[in-house]
């Protein structure tokens, strides 16, 4: 391989190096998201949604700097030496996993604040039905006092 393969492949690890540290940690975060919705702390989950946001524009401009190699990745990936070749499978290997568990994760936090939602609405909905309930018998007990002339009743 001349230098500037070596060049290239050297490049190709370092970004898929970058790109797998990447990976990892919008993985751990994915996994304290879920303790974070499900106990309940809003205000830490908008954190870890921040720092996730962070990660998934870092990994936007990654891509961008990985598009060179993936315009020709048949052709460069053959003329990698072994050892370069099999790290970079590695890293690829590693880095679709943890994209995978991310997908899955979210898929499954979506799923808990969805049915988180539906169960606050029927909440406010029983509380809705409670004021009109209360507020019927409000007028009901009106009505019964005017009925009896303005005199208070009592027992």
């Amino acid at each position: 391989m001349d230098h500037t393969g070596q060049v290239q492949s050297g490049q190709l690890i370092d970004l898929l190096t970058e790109q797998h540290e990447r990976y990892r940690r919008l993985r751990e975060l994915s996994e304290q998201q879920r303790s974070l919705i499900c106990g309940d702390r809003p205000e830490q989950l908008l954190s870890i949604l921040q720092e996730r946001q962070s990660l998934v524009n870092a990994l936007t401009k990654l891509n961008v700097s990985l598009a060179p190699f993936r315009r020709n990745w048949d052709e460069m990936y053959a003329a990698l030496p072994d050892e370069i070749r099999r790290r970079a499978s590695e890293l690829l290997g590693e880095i679709n996993a943890s994209l995978q568990v991310i997908l899955k994760n979210d898929h499954q936090d979506s799923a808990l604040l969805a049915a988180r939602k539906q169960l606050v609405a029927n909440e406010l909905s029983d509380l809705g039905g409670t004021r009109a309930a209360g507020t019927a018998y409000a007028k009901a007990s009106a009505a019964q006092v005017r009925a009896v002339g303005g005199a208070e009743v009592t027992g």
